[in-house]
C-alpha cells in the first residue's frame, strides 16, 4: 500500500520517527528510506508475518466473539497483515536531530515572518512518539521554539536598517476552552473578529520583549500551568493544544515602510485511542475535543492544500479559527508528525502516518 502527500507550496508535510525506548521497546515495525523520503513496514516484520493466521479462529477459544462485531477491531486486524509504504516532503530517521530539524523545514517560515508573512509550524503525533520533545527539546537540545526564538533575536540584532519590536503569547485549547498560560486563572477566553488586527483572542496576555531569555522564561512559566495528565502509556501527558504566538512590528529607518507579522509554534495533543489506553470519564471527553478539533484542522489543510478556493471552516474549531490568519493566503504552514518505530506502536504510528496523508 503507498500513499503520497499532496504537494503544495505553502504547506509541507514532514515526519520524523524517534529511536526505540528501550528496553521498553524491542523491536521495530517501520524503518525510514531516505534516498526516496519514504517511510514503511520493514521487510522482516512483514515476513514474521505470514506465519501468523490470516483469520480469526473463534474454535480456538483464545478470540472474544464480541471482538468481531467492532468494526474497528477488525479493520486493525487486518491492518496488521498489510505492507505500508508512505512518501512526505521530508522524512527524519531516528538518528535525526531537533536542530537539523528546524533547519530544514521550520527556519524558512521563522525567516518568512522575519519578513512580514504569517507562518504557522505545528508538531503533531501520538503520546511518547516525540512530539513535545520536538518542540521544546532541552536545554542541552533545544527544540523548534527555542532554535525559532535563537534565530529570530539573532537576525534583528544583524538587522541595521529595521527596528523590531517583539511580543509573544502563550495559550492553551483544553476541552475547546482557550487559557492564558502567561496568566494563571485567566480562562474561557473568547475570540473575536477585531477591525485592524483581524481575528484575536480577546483578554490574551502578549508580553513584549527584548531577549531570547525573556522568551524562553515565558515558555517555561507556561509550561508549568499547561493541562497535563499521567495516562497508561506516559506519566505525563500533554492534554491540550498550545500555541505560542510571536509577533513582529518592524519599520525601515531609511523609507519608514512597517511590516506586521505572527508566527505560530503549535504543539498538538496527542490523539491516543482510548480503547487501548484510557475509559475514565475525563479521558473520554478530553479525547472527543482534541480528535474533533484535529479532524476539522485536517479539513482546512486540505480545502487549504487544494488551493480550489470557496468556503473553508475555520470556525467548526477554537484551533483553526486562532489560526486562520497563519494558515490561509500568503502564510507559510510546515507539519511534523513524531512516530514511533516499535511494534508495539504499530497502530498508533500507522494512524499518525494516516493522518499526514489526508
Amino acid at each position: 500500500m503507498h500513499s503520497k502527500q499532496r504537494k503544495s507550496d505553502s504547506i509541507q508535510v514532514s515526519i520524523r520517527m524517534r529511536p526505540l525506548l528501550l528496553p521498553y521497546e524491542d523491536e521495530c515495525a517501520w524503518t525510514v528510506q531516505n534516498s526516496t523520503n519514504t517511510i514503511c513496514t520493514l521487510k522482516y516484520f512483514s515476513d514474521s508475518r505470514s506465519n501468523l493466521p490470516n483469520s480469526l479462529d473463534l474454535s480456538a477459544g483464545n478470540v472474544n466473539p464480541l471482538l468481531l462485531r467492532d468494526r474497528d477491531f477488525k479493520r486493525r486486524f487486518t491492518d496488521f497483515f498489510q505492507s505500508y509504504s508512505f512518501r512526505f516532503d521530508n522524512i527524519f530517521a531516528q538518528d535525526s536531530n531537533t536542530q537539523d530539524i528546524y533547519y530544514k523545514i521550520a527556519r524558512p517560515v521563522t525567516m518568512a515572518a522575519l519578513h512580514g508573512y504569517n507562518g504557522t509550524v505545528l508538531v503533531y503525533g501520538q503520546t511518547t512518539s516525540g512530539k513535545t520533545y520536538t518542540m521544546l527539546g532541552t536545554p542541552e537540545k533545544p527544540g523548534i521554539l527555542p532554535c525559532a526564538l535563537c534565530d529570530i533575536f539573532t537576525q534583528i540584532k544583524r538587522d541595521e536598517e529595521c527596528e523590531y519590536r517583539i511580543g509573544v503569547s502563550y495559550m492553551e485549547i483544553y476541552n475547546e476552552v482557550i487559557n492564558d498560560l502567561l496568566v494563571p486563572g485567566s480562562s474561557n477566553l473568547k475570540v473575536k473578529d477585531d477591525a485592524s488586527e483581524g481575528v484575536v483572542v480577546a483578554g490574551l496576555k502578549k508580553e513584549m520583549i527584548q531577549e531570547f531569555e525573556e522568551a524562553i522564561d515565558l515558555v517555561n512559566f507556561g509550561e508549568e500551568h499547561r493541562c497535563y495528565r499521567e495516562t497508561s502509556v506516559h506519566d505525563h501527558s500533554s492534554r491540550s493544544h498550545t500555541i505560542f504566538k510571536v509577533y513582529i512590528e518592524s519599520r525601515n529607518g531609511k523609507d519608514g515602510s512597517t511590516k506586521k507579522s505572527c508566527l505560530n509554534l503549535v504543539d498538538l495533543a496527542g490523539s491516543e485511542r482510548l480503547n487501548e489506553f484510557d475509559m475514565r470519564v475525563e479521558a473520554t471527553g478530553e479525547a472527543g475535543y482534541i480528535n474533533k478539533s484535529l479532524f476539522v484542522l485536517t479539513n482546512v489543510i486540505n480545502r487549504l492544500a487544494e488551493g480550489k478556493g470557496g468556503y473553508i471552516p475555520y470556525r467548526d474549531s477554537k484551533l483553526t479559527r486562532v489560526l486562520s490568519m497563519a494558515l490561509g493566503g500568503n502564510s507559510l504552514t510546515s507539519i511534523v508528525c513524531t512516530v514511533s518505530p516499535a511494534i508495539m506502536n504499530f497502530h498508533q504510528t500507522l494512524s499518525t502516518l494516516r493522518f499526514a496523508t489526508r
